[in-house]
């Protein structure tokens, strides 16, 4: 008997959108301020490899979070250049919170299915939060009336990990009083959201709106195409 229901942010709830590019811009201008004369590109290349820490794997850093200072601090060391802590803290800030200048947009039937699911079952969320950390997060589904409906927020800013590291998935359910075998993931990405889910025992539902292809590797207990799917799977079970 399901319990609980738990779902995925980027590309699940929230359409995908990059605020790489005005990262870029925003960092490389502050540190014009602070009297930094490297040519933009050999700093956007630095910040392509450093940032997004793209020359390392989520298991060779055992699936741990990379907060925003580390990801600065990355760059900053590949061009040879410091900061007081006073700066640091200034711009993580800025680049923390570009969310709230211009938020994603809501997936269609996000709202209408989680006010359906809501009154019968444990909701919770489960993100990955890369640079924007899970209070502006919060902040954004609180604009758009939905954070009302979340028992529980899990972001791996706050615990340390990310998805498919199992407390992603434990810390949830242990909130819930829920056994595994009684909830179900809801998420786009196979190799985070299905395996993550599938790996702590949990159902998972591959939520593939955008037609990609399947994987023999990881194999979801229920594929959809439409968010609001996800209502008639519950009421079969």
């Amino acid at each position: 008997m399901i319990q609980a229901i738990t779902f995925d942010l980027w590309n699940t709830l929230f359409k995908y959108k990059s605020y790489s590019k005005l990262r870029i811009q925003e960092l490389f201008r502050y540190l014009h301020e602070k009297e930094f004369s490297v040519p933009f590109e050999k700093f956007k290349n630095a910040f392509d490899n450093k940032f997004h820490f793209s020359e390392v794997t989520f298991e060779e850093i055992e699936f741990r979070h990379i907060y925003t200072e580390q990801r600065i601090s990355s760059v900053l060391n590949e061009i040879n250049f410091e900061l007081h802590q006073r700066d640091l803290d200034v711009i993580k800030e800025e680049l923390e919170s570009m969310m709230l200048q211009d938020p994603p947009t809501l997936k269609k039937g996000v709202k209408s299915t989680l006010e359906a699911l809501a009154p019968d079952f444990k909701i919770g969320l489960i993100s990955n939060t890369g640079v924007t950390p899970g209070s502006i997060i919060s902040e954004v589904l609180e604009r758009y009336e939905i954070l009302q409906y979340f028992d529980e927020t899990i972001y791996s800013d706050e615990t340390g990990y990310f998805k498919p590291h199992p407390k992603m998935f434990e810390i949830p359910l242990e909130k819930f009083n829920c056994k595994p075998q009684n909830a179900i993931h809801v998420g786009d990405m196979l190799e985070t959201d299905v395996r993550g889910a599938k790996e702590y025992n949990m159902l998972a539902v591959w939520f593939n709106d955008s037609n990609k292809p399947k994987s023999y590797d990881t194999v979801p207990d229920y594929e959809i195409r439409c968010f609001s799917e996800i209502i008639e799977i519950i009421k079969k079970m």
